[in-house]
């Protein structure tokens, strides 16, 4: 009677429609905070509202791709999309363009990331564990899992939400290769369009799931000479794919001093990290702001009952499994070990001070800022080492129907605590960005903020001080289209000598050709890539 139950359950559970409304629940559900016409004014809010609207104003004036925000710093510019991926930015950008307020961009596009997060999220889970109740399980818990509402509703954290999108395609993408015998261009793409997206979105985050994907790489050394064409493959197309970005980003980053690669590490980041409570705490809070060396006002940067729920269900396995003597699968348990490093890292415990005199790799190391980042590893390696030890814990449909509901209706309590508690925030209306949206990361190292108010032209040490800042690549044309020889001043502003008329120069960034190949070559591995795929398709499909 209890199997006819079950299979009758199963049943309901795989069918298409039962699956497309709890999805569809899960997207109202992250979603909440964003239907509504405001913005709640998180932590970065007025960052990302400048590059929307800076990325609208490049494309109007016909900048593409969008390298550099020439109104941003009261029109000295700046360059923040050389080192922070904006591909994702274009669609609230255009939706701006088309005479939405930037809010209400912003908001769609929030509500785009919770839709892509859950529909990818469910492809990979279920990539991993062929089987549907664990996949909406697993996709349930990730969607509303405290941090990444932290990222979307308190941090506003745009590059980092976004590419919490990839994070579990890359697992499943790496985890599909090793584990087919002969994974072909196919068994490649999963992990090629994830690290494309993670790129894309956010470069710390990049930086460290390419970590602990290099990690893995090590640890199964013997399984990686298997497949390492597949592997060397793989990163030559990712490479290809992301030339645009990659090679700007690497010539900007080692040809310019600024305080993103000079000044920003000189100290540990040791004290913004966690404490133990705050791992262990069962309920993340919709308010909070980073203190260092305490836990006071991070309510929003606690792990969260659901992830705890996960690690209890994995250690469980664990224990039974090794009291049975029973064969555990080494992936899922390296799984578990990276959850627990990422967690290490993430607090205060970890030696940071130390990784810092380790030159450029502590270098490396700390240009994570917060270590509480690593909360996005955390979730994801505990989710799937959770699930699995779950599926291992019983084969029972009943009882995987049974703890799907039961987390369902977790899930749903603590995303109305911090919906709730949310609420207690500030909204934000603005229909533009604020004219001092931009950072100082990617300011040229030494440059006077404040100073940069003044917008006009200046006499010093006998040259005229434009109000434009000195980045490379940016060039002055005199008014019959002829480029002025510049010079720097000493609050990193371009200089032209006294003899020229200001008044009639034009200000423009020009792309280096090694940048127009750049393009073409990823504009070349996108095409050839997908001729490929389509031609081949059936082939492909087998």
């Amino acid at each position: 009677m209890k199997m006819n139950k079950a299979s009758k359950l199963r049943k309901i559970i795989d069918n298409r429609i039962v699956i497309a409304v709890f999805l569809i629940t899960l997207i109202v559900l992250s979603s909440v905070p964003a239907f509504r016409s405001a913005v709640y004014d998180g932590h970065d809010l007025k960052f990302h509202f400048g590059r929307i609207q800076a990325i609208a104003e490049g494309l109007q004036a016909g900048q593409f791709p969008v390298r550099y925000e020439a109104n941003a710093w009261y029109g000295h510019g700046y360059v923040s999309s050389l080192f922070y991926g904006n591909v994702f930015l274009y669609i609230p950008a255009l939706l701006y363009m088309a005479g939405l307020p930037v809010f209400r961009a912003y908001n769609i596009y929030l509500i785009l990331v919770n839709v892509a997060t859950i529909l990818v999220g469910y492809y990979s889970f279920k990539g991993l564990f062929k089987d549907n109740v664990l996949a909406l399980l697993s996709t349930g818990i990730y969607t509303l899992y405290g941090y990444r509402l932290t990222n979307l509703y308190v941090r506003t954290a745009l590059g980092e939400y976004t590419a919490m999108i990839f994070i579990p395609l890359c697992i499943y993408g790496l985890y599909r290769i090793y584990t087919t015998e002969k994974p072909g261009f196919k068994g490649c793409l999963p992990l090629i369009i994830a690290a494309t997206g993670l790129i894309e979105s956010h470069v710390l985050t990049t930086e460290f799931v390419a970590m602990f994907c290099a990690l893995f790489v090590v640890v199964n050394y013997k399984d990686t000479m298997r497949i390492i064409k597949q592997l060397l493959l793989s990163v030559a197309l990712i490479i290809g794919i992301n030339a645009f970005y990659i090679v700007p980003f690497v010539m900007s980053y080692t040809g310019m001093k600024l305080n993103i690669n000079s000044t920003l590490f000189a100290e540990s980041i040791r004290g913004e990290g966690l404490y133990i409570s705050q791992l262990f705490h069962p309920f993340t809070l919709g308010y909070g702001y980073n203190t260092t060396w305490s836990t006071e006002h991070e309510e929003c940067y606690r792990v969260g009952l659901l992830i705890l729920l996960c690690f209890v269900a994995m250690i469980v396995y664990v224990i039974a499994a090794i009291a049975k003597k029973q064969k555990i699968n080494k992936y899922f348990i390296q799984l578990t070990v990276f959850g627990l490093i990422a967690g290490w890292m993430s607090t205060v415990y970890f030696p940071w001070d130390v990784m810092l005199k380790l030159g450029g790799l502590g270098r490396i190391m700390s240009s994570v800022q917060y270590p509480w980042r690593f909360l996005s590893i955390i979730a994801v390696c505990f989710i799937i080492a959770g699930v699995y030890g779950l599926s291992q814990i019983t084969k029972a449909d009943h009882i995987r129907i049974a703890t799907l509901v039961i987390v369902a209706a977790v899930a749903i309590i603590t995303t109305g605590v911090f919906d709730y508690t949310l609420s207690f925030g500030k909204n934000v209306t603005n229909q533009t960005a604020i004219t001092e949206w931009a950072d100082k990361l990617y300011l040229p190292a030494g440059t006077d903020a404040e100073a940069l108010k003044n917008t006009d032209v200046k006499l010093e040490n006998g040259v005229q001080v434009l109000p434009v800042l000195a980045y490379d690549n940016v060039k002055v044309f005199d008014k019959t289209g002829n480029e002025i020889s510049t010079g720097v001043s000493a609050n990193n502003c371009l200089t032209v000598d006294t003899d020229v008329d200001a008044s009639y120069l034009t200000v423009k960034y020009v792309e280096p050709i090694a940048w127009r190949i750049a393009e073409l070559i990823s504009i070349g591995f996108i095409v050839g890539m997908s001729g490929y795929y389509l031609m081949n398709r059936k082939v492909i499909g087998e």
